[in-house]
């Protein structure tokens, strides 16, 4: 009686614990997806305003950027609603949010402030900087922008501190943020910005929180409600061409505007199912591997990449070198994906004090499943 009953004991430990590792493995369509994501990131960041003035640059740059962060805030959500039944310690998971995000935030920042400011007193990098819309900012005002990101003079970081709200509003009220009639709330948030301008971080808030939520009732749903893939697509570039071309040209006034900013949330949503499905179905192709890295790379490549090793380094060579801008921009797009990587791995990734500063987190004594999990979940 007593080793049946250790049998039993025993048989659901085993069970459970199949069941933990099956809701902590790594998803690889998501991976994927966050690859070509995070190519999309560095590649836009390498067309800086001296390129956009170009017509074409100018209208790819408008196209990937109508949906590419939105991709990561829904794969963020989709990720969020999978952990949720997990995360019943509220404080804890705001803790670890703090540290993951706010932490690298607030390093880089500084960072930035301060290799800005001393850039700016060397004449050949105070020339490309100043080309790059970059002025010197005192102690005083560099802190209120880093408080509340407005002016900020780190553009790219916005999505550290927007994604830090975003999941703080979602754990705190997590079945208000789901339901539908918010999701209608938060559509109007996001066509408002068509006309209001929200102070600091809020202006990014109000349009991120609507892909997070959307990713949320998605994953609830699960594949009841599925689109023809290439329906998808062609919905996406017709919706997104058309938003670029007035983008590029002249944005509409008035109600015409509302439009057009539903028609970019239209455009933003079969983007990032067109990428999702692509994703799944490279899952067992030859490209799944690069793109799996640099996935998992993700959160490292967006943190390091961006504004001296891509933007900085196309003003540098766009002022000083000969190449043409094409070969300027392809060599810093492998440079931006593939040095933070480098370093990621090899050094920081590898000192305990260097991968919480950095990074948010030890990644050196992680166990083998929280490891490959954590930037999945987190990022």
């Amino acid at each position: 009686h007593y080793c049946y009953n250790y049998y039993i004991i025993i048989h659901i430990i085993y069970n459970q614990g199949r069941l933990i590792a099956m809701n902590t493995k790594r998803l690889d369509w998501i991976d994927i997806a966050k690859g070509i994501g995070i190519i999309l990131v560095v590649l836009g960041h390498t067309l800086v305003p001296q390129v956009r003035e170009t017509g074409f640059a100018g209208f790819l740059w408008i196209f990937i950027y109508n949906f590419h962060m939105p991709l990561f805030f829904f794969l963020s959500g989709y990720l969020f609603e999978k952990g949720l039944p997990h995360y019943t310690n509220k404080g804890k998971f705001i803790l670890g949010k703090l540290q993951y995000l706010m932490l690298p935030y607030l390093i880089f920042s500084t960072f930035a402030y301060l290799f800005i400011g001393f850039s700016l007193k060397i004449p050949l990098l105070a020339k490309v900087l100043e080309n790059g819309g970059y002025t010197s900012v005192g102690l005083k005002d560099a802190i209120l922008q880093i408080v509340t990101y407005n002016n900020h003079i780190d553009k790219h970081l916005w999505f550290v501190f927007s994604l830090f709200i975003v999941f703080l509003v979602n754990i705190l009220i997590p079945k208000i943020m789901k339901s539908k009639p918010m999701l209608i709330v938060l559509l109007g948030l996001y066509i408002s910005k068509a006309y209001v301008h929200y102070y600091g971080i809020l202006d990014y808030v109000t349009s991120d929180l609507l892909f997070f939520s959307l990713a949320r009732i998605a994953f609830s749903t699960g594949n009841k409600k599925s689109i023809n893939t290439i329906v998808t697509a062609v919905i996406f570039v017709v919706t997104n061409c058309l938003y670029s071309y007035f983008y590029v040209t002249q944005m509409p006034s008035g109600v015409l505007k509302g439009v057009l900013y539903l028609i970019r949330s239209i455009s933003s949503v079969t983007g990032i199912m067109t990428v999702c499905n692509i994703s799944k179905h490279l899952q067992n192709k030859a490209p799944q591997r690069l793109l799996k890295t640099l996935g998992m790379y993700s959160y490292d490549i967006y943190l390091m990449h961006a504004p001296f090793l891509v933007s900085g380094l196309m003003g540098i060579l766009l002022a000083y070198s000969p190449l043409p801008t094409v070969i300027c921009c392809v060599s810093v797009l492998v440079l931006g994906l593939f040095i933070p990587i480098v370093v990621s791995k090899f050094i920081i990734r590898k000192i305990p004090f260097l991968s919480v500063l950095i990074l948010g987190k030890n990644y050196k004594n992680s166990t083998p499943i929280n490891a490959s999990n954590n930037l999945s979940h987190n990022s």
